[in-house]
């Protein structure tokens, strides 16, 4: 005898227990169906948005890359384009790009050469959006001119003279010496000629850079400007005479300059600058024929390597060695704030060597006679003619520290290290 409705009940039972398992792998394949969909989609996105960060570099890349060209092609950029946003929304592919240049020193292009730029590119593609940066400055060089003690333009011509000089003397023309001492190597373009040189003699060189009529321009600007009406006067013309000037002290006005710079407009007046000290750099414009600088001074920029006497014009030195006095005069020469890193007093009982210390720049011709001492560089536009004794002890300041207007820019250049992502 067959019971066959036991086996029929197990069959049941294990077809039961298979479909939940069934389903569940099913639902399994699925999900993983999905996921794999989904992670497809999530890295195809990724990818695009890779994709899109980097074109939008590249687009940044392009900005920086065009405002590279303008300044170097186009000459008069400073005065055409401004200080912020030279161009916005520029489309490059299916991106855009903007471009901003900026002064960081003061966010003005006209009143520098000097001053650095900084280059900012922003890229956009798609929601992706990068901004670059780069810094320009312009690289500077001294003029030549500095590398001497003294230079002239034209010609040095010495007659009865006693040169000393711990540097080379050099003339873009020639040098003559008539009776004369030159204790000191010499270098011309063309001719020396004479004698007494005790030193070198060079012809042929290359002339050295000079100044050119810029040269005053930034002395001119932050100036402090002294009225030749405000000062006393004898047969001559205008006297400056047993004063201090300098950066605290202004006798001929209630503004003083903190840079020490001050401006003479002599309007074609006779200035005689004696028996005084001057802490500052001192710029004298349409001096008259006989001005001159006389007997005793004590003289050095405020600024140590800024000039200490500007002259647009012509001009004559004729110096003591004897020490300017305090008590010979009855003058105190140091009032408050003037020294640089000295004690101030209110006696009358100093006494300070008769020398012009600093760059001194005559643009025209120089007439030196007398007991003439000078620490720095001693620059003559065009010619110097020279009597007495003219020592000059070379500072190396002035070439290795150029002041303003004189040294000579060059065109911009991408400073190392410089590009950079920058973030807002």
């Amino acid at each position: 005898m067959i019971v066959r409705p036991r086996a029929t009940s197990l069959c049941r039972r294990r077809r039961g227990s298979i479909y939940p398992a069934v389903l569940a792998y099913a639902s399994l394949v699925t999900i993983i169906g999905l996921s794999a969909l989904l992670a497809l989609r999530l890295q195809r996105r990724a990818s695009e948005g890779e994709i899109d960060f980097s074109q939008a570099r590249m687009h940044a890349r392009s900005a920086i890359e065009m405002g590279l060209w303008v300044v170097e092609n186009n000459a008069a950029w400073r005065s055409a384009l401004p200080n912020g946003v030279w161009l916005e929304d520029r489309p490059i592919g299916s991106g855009t790009y903007t471009l901003e240049v900026v002064d960081p020193n003061d966010g003005d292009f006209m009143n520098s050469d000097l001053h650095p730029l900084v280059l900012t590119g922003t890229g956009v593609q798609g929601a992706a959006r990068h901004k670059t940066q780069l810094r320009l400055e312009p690289p500077t060089s001294p003029l030549g001119c500095l590398e001497v003690s003294l230079h002239a333009g034209n010609d040095l011509k010495f007659n009865a003279a006693l040169l000393q000089s711990d540097q080379i003397i050099s003339a873009n023309n020639s040098v003559d010496s008539n009776t004369s001492t030159i204790d000191a190597d010499v270098e011309a373009v063309n001719v020396i000629s004479g004698s007494g040189y005790t030193g070198t003699s060079r012809t042929g060189i290359d002339p050295r850079s000079m100044p050119n009529s810029a040269v005053f321009d930034y002395y001119l600007d932050r100036g402090t400007p002294i009225s030749i009406l405000s000062m006393p006067t004898n047969a001559s013309g205008a006297l400056m005479e047993k004063i201090v000037l300098s950066p605290a002290s202004n006798p001929y006005g209630v503004e003083t300059n903190p840079t020490g710079i001050y401006v003479i407009d002599c309007q074609g007046t006779n200035l005689e600058i004696t028996l005084s000290r001057i802490v500052g750099t001192l710029v004298l414009k349409n001096p008259g024929s006989g001005s001159i600088i006389t007997q005793s001074v004590n003289w050095e920029p405020a600024i140590a390597n800024y000039p200490a006497l500007m002259v647009s014009g012509s001009m004559k030195i004729n110096l003591d060695a004897a020490d300017l006095s305090e008590s010979a005069l009855s003058v105190n020469f140091n009032p408050l704030g003037t020294p640089r890193g000295t004690i101030d007093d209110a006696d009358q009982l100093d006494d300070y060597p008769s020398v012009i210390k600093g760059l001194v720049y005559v643009s025209g011709d120089l007439l030196a006679s007398g007991a003439n001492s000078f620490e720095g560089s001693l620059i003559v536009g065009v010619s110097l003619d020279a009597s007495g004794v003219l020592d000059l002890e070379y500072d190396s300041v002035y070439f290795d520290n150029p002041p303003p207007g004189f040294f000579e820019v060059s065109a911009m250049r991408v400073v190392a290290g410089s590009w950079k992502q920058v973030v807002d």
